[in-house]
């Protein structure tokens, strides 16, 4: 049993591998957005730019 689902996992996380490069940029864009949002919340609310 527990080698059918270590099968399933192995099969599943094959089918993704073509998809990995364009999750990555996925996560970056996102965490890139985050970042800056959050900056500019921080800048609104007096706090200094950091360079």
């Amino acid at each position: 049993m527990n080698w059918d689902l270590q099968n399933l996992i192995v099969a599943f996380v094959d089918t993704q591998k073509p998809l990995f490069d364009i999750q990555r940029q996925m996560y970056l864009d996102g965490l890139h957005g985050f970042a800056a949002g959050a900056s500019n919340l921080l800048t609104m609310l007096g706090y200094p730019p950091v360079p």
